[in-house]
């Protein structure tokens, strides 16, 4: 069965805004529903995950959608048949009052699009030659230089500007779609090229990319002097709602790398004392100083939000200090109601200290290899959580799943181990998220000869990894995979359990 999807992005509306329709005719259609995916990503309810979908019966190729608008926003529709598995896609600029007919026949989409009614001269379909005929940029994957994918984005970017250029000529759109399409053409070049060499180091050897980074870097850094990388307006464009996202991480991810660039963004005296902020929070701290030295008004705002929302369940270090930060610089932020819950959550779970049914094991030099373990354990049904202090998906599924898991096989004969690996030396952090996360059980601080023991013989390729032992001894890994399938986890440890 085929179906027609619409992805809009759309942005936040106000009270007075006004609606916006499209009709939609859709020839040698069996689709029966048009879902409607809210995708403006700087839309707190989107951001956040909620009311972002919603259906629309198909009903003999034909549907209508309304909404309010309180300023243009972009709307992107595509066309997916689930027995040839193709699809097509369709890019709106819509304001405030649009009112839109837009057909095709199902059989040969691209060559049948009719667009007419109020708002047309805004979406004609020769304006898809920019906004919705992407780069293809594979056949550089393997290139150690940036100069033939550079030469090919500009490429791009020329005949862009030329397509604008003539859209614009021909079809008569109004003030507004041509400025946002301009800082599109604008803008292009260097997302483009800063989201590639973001993969790139990837795609190629890290000798190779780190041999030539200083070539890639350069050619970055002039891109971003030819364009504002904080513009508030960019924001209604959400590519660039995804490489600001983006972009974030690979900031951070080059500072990891340059730990001689932190000073400057900590804005510390010295090396030395920047390098103990970074030891102290190589994630969140350095993510707000990076928001804090690149970015401003609506745009920093907005990666603020990205933090907290890529930080909350997995890496809680200085949130609560970061949010009290953000609410002094955004008071009215639209992003506080979201986030403010799970700020408060996250100081309760702070309170909680270490009890006796915590147990640290103490003679950690007495365990070397997973056999060790074993005769540790002898007798018992143990799930073994194989876990670190640094690693965010370990510490999401701690939140997720641990008290659900320890609630389901209360009073039964179950015993949880916790092994933290690669954190020799962080003895106060692993305690400090023991109590946080409120792990029962027994603990044990691996040496790296122990760890890598355990995840040779279990042959487990990554953290988190869950290991059910059983009480003969032997063991088997866990199914539920990543993220955990709670309920395969718990058939396995019932039938462990069992036996």
């Amino acid at each position: 069965m085929s179906k027609l999807i619409l992805i809009l992005l759309i942005v936040p509306f106000l009270a007075t805004g006004q609606e916006v329709t499209i009709h939609f005719d859709v020839r040698n259609s069996t689709a029966k529903v048009i879902e409607i995916l809210r995708g403006d990503y700087t839309n707190a309810d989107v951001l956040f995950e909620k009311e972002s979908e919603i259906s629309v019966p198909l009903i003999k190729g034909k549907a209508k959608w309304t909404y309010m608008f309180s300023k243009p926003s972009f709307v992107t529709t595509f066309y997916q048949d689930s027995v040839t598995d193709k699809y097509f896609s369709y890019v709106f600029y819509l304001s405030p009052g649009d009112n839109l007919n837009f057909s095709f026949d199902s059989k040969k989409p691209e060559t049948t699009y009719i667009v007419k009614g109020k708002g047309s001269k805004n979406n004609q379909p020769s304006i898809q030659n920019i906004i919705n005929n992407k780069l293809n940029l594979a056949a550089n994957k393997r290139d150690s230089l940036p100069d033939n994918v550079f030469r090919a984005i500009k490429e791009k970017a020329t005949q862009n500007q030329k397509l604008l250029s003539e859209y614009i000529s021909g079809n008569q759109p109004t003030t507004e779609f041509i400025n946002i399409y301009s800082l599109y053409v604008q803008y292009f070049p260097m997302w483009t090229y800063i989201q590639f060499k973001g993969n790139q180091k990837y795609n190629i050897p890290r000798q190779s990319y780190s041999r030539n980074e200083d070539k890639w870097q350069t050619i970055e850094d002039s891109l971003k002097n030819t364009v504002r990388i904080s513009n508030n307006e960019m924001l209604s464009v959400t590519e660039y709602d995804h490489f600001l996202s983006n972009h974030l991480t690979r900031i951070k991810e080059r500072l990891w790398q340059h730990p001689e660039l932190l000073k400057e963004y900590y804005g510390t005296g010295t090396q030395e004392e920047a390098a103990k902020i970074f030891e102290r929070d190589p994630e969140n701290l350095l993510q707000e100083a990076i928001i804090n030295k690149h970015f401003t008004g609506n745009t920093a705002e907005f990666l603020y939000a990205i933090l907290f929302k890529g930080s909350i369940g997995e890496e809680d270090d200085n949130l609560p200090e970061i949010f009290s930060r953000f609410k002094s610089r955004y008071p009215q932020s639209k992003y506080v109601p979201y986030i403010k819950p799970s700020i408060l959550k996250i100081e309760e779970q702070r309170k909680r200290k270490l009890n006796d049914k915590m147990v640290l094991v103490d003679n950690l030099e007495s365990y070397q290899t997973f056999d060790d373990v074993l005769n540790f354990v002898k007798g018992k049904t143990v799930l073994l959580d194989m876990w670190g202090t640094w690693c965010g998906p370990c510490r999401s599924e701690l939140s997720i799943n641990s008290d659900s898991i320890k609630h389901y096989f209360k009073d039964k004969a179950l015993d949880y181990l916790y092994i933290a690996n690669h954190d020799i030396g962080k003895e106060i952090k692993w305690k400090e998220l023991i109590s946080y996360y409120n792990l029962t059980g027994t603990h044990i601080l691996a040496s790296l000869q122990l760890t890598k023991d355990i995840m040779t013989k279990v042959k487990g390729d990554g953290f988190p990894t869950y290991v059910i032992v059983k009480k003969d001894g032997t063991f088997e890994l866990s199914e539920a995979g990543y993220p955990m399938k709670r309920e395969v986890l718990i058939k396995q440890l019932e039938k462990a359990l069992n036996n």
